[in-house]
């Protein structure tokens, strides 16, 4: 549950509200039925006599999935993530729902902790579905909404995927809810089998620049492409000879600094991503996994959760417009508020460190656009995903103008 790009350190959600220990879900693993689907079936979303019900999903600055939920009758903007054990609500939201005084609770994340409480049957509706959930967590989600630029009052963890099976168009920027076992699978998709770790984290197998299978979180709240354990990096040299920078993540344990290097290929079942940025962390905490596969590598197929089942499903996405799994190219690390972008970063080696740049100036205009509230709303905050050698003209606080030339920095 990333909240962080290579050479973007952001508020790290997995460390800020943490994995909730003994939360998770469970799954009945067998395997699934390759049903025959007929040949004008392929490419379609085959829920056999059930019509997906589909709902706008909203990709937001590329790497995070917000939805229309409703939480006690409540309208809610919230974000989808798989990675979280259970659904959390922010704490302003719940003192208006008058559900704020619950059980105290300390939860423990991959590099920190947090005070929270624990309230208990919470209706959650989600597209045409609804869920009660046995419980949920109440969180002051107010640093991950300042780090995104954005109000977030809610988690969809994945207590919310218990029951259900979910299919991910991203191409088409759109999601539905089903039951669970509604999807026969098919000709075009590929079953891959989820685990549950030692603190019921999802995963799956996947093989790392040709070497064998191992255990990767799969997480769609991480904005990050891949991660991967510095010690596993290390071992098998997968950053050796390849040009390498840093970028910072930041939780409630404070801010680390983190690798970044491309990885040539991952496979899931046999389909194949390349060219990933990839962050290697070296306060890896997960005794069950090497790593976790995020938002914008998921984003390259295709997928469908079914946990309960056991599995989620992939194919290479009928829309043929994957999402981009972006790269950044200007080296500054950001943090968005309402009126400006505050430098906290400056990656190695990277165009920003070349120019001169500064932890602690704030931009306020990025090509003469101001930074407001409708930076991470439209296209704007792409600005730094550009393409190489492109010139950047970003305003600094006080009337400073700069240029800031983009390239592959890694």
């Amino acid at each position: 549950m990333l909240f962080a790009q290579p050479g973007t350190p952001r508020v790290s959600r997995r460390s800020l509200i943490g994995r909730l220990l003994g939360f998770g879900v469970s799954a009945a693993v067998g395997t699934p039925g390759l049903a025959t689907i007929a040949p004008h079936l392929v490419g379609q979303w085959n829920f056999g006599p059930l019509s997906p019900d589909w709902q706008p999903l909203e990709v937001a600055t590329g790497d995070t999935l917000l939805v229309k939920a409703r939480v006690a009758g409540s309208p809610v903007e919230a974000v989808l993530d798989s990675g979280s054990g259970a659904s959390i609500i922010d704490v302003s939201l719940a003192r208006t729902l008058g559900m704020a005084d619950g059980e105290r609770r300390t939860i423990s994340g991959l590099g920190g902790k947090a005070a929270v409480r624990l309230i208990h049957d919470v209706e959650v509706q989600l597209g045409h579905r609804t869920r009660r959930l046995q419980f949920a967590v109440v969180a002051d989600l107010g640093a991950l909404s300042a780090a995104f630029g954005r109000r977030i009052n809610m988690l969809l963890g994945a207590d919310m995927f218990v029951g259900n099976c979910m299919a991910l168009d991203f191409g088409n920027r759109q999601f539905a809810l089903m039951p669970t076992g509604s999807f026969p699978g098919g000709a075009d998709w590929t079953p891959v089998a989820l685990g549950h770790g030692a603190k019921q984290e999802l995963y799956v197998s996947a093989a790392i620049a040709g070497s064998s299978a191992v255990p990767l979180m799969i997480d769609l709240g991480s904005s990050a492409a891949l991660m991967l354990s510095s010690a596993y990096v290390d071992a098998h040299g997968l950053a050796r000879g390849r040009a390498t920078s840093t970028a910072a993540l930041g939780g409630v344990e404070g801010v680390a600094t983190v690798d970044v290097f491309i990885t040539p290929k991952l496979e899931i079942g046999g389909l194949a991503a390349w060219n990933i940025p990839t962050l290697g962390n070296r306060n890896w905490l997960s005794t069950s996994t090497v790593g976790n596969i995020g938002l914008p590598l998921i984003g390259q197929f295709d997928a469908i959760f079914d946990v309960t089942a056991g599995f989620v499903w992939l194919r290479r996405p009928a829309s043929r417009n994957p999402l981009p799994m972006l790269k950044d190219r200007s080296g500054l690390g950001l943090s968005a508020s309402e009126h400006a972008l505050t430098v906290v970063h400056i990656a190695i080696g990277s165009p920003a460190a070349k120019a001169g740049w500064s932890v602690g100036e704030h931009i306020v205009t990025v090509n003469g656009h101001p930074v407001d509230t409708d930076y991470t709303h439209g296209s704007l905050w792409n600005w730094r995903f550009g393409r190489s050698d492109s010139v950047i003209k970003l305003g600094i606080e006080g009337g400073i103008m700069r240029e800031l030339r983009l390239s592959d920095y890694y």
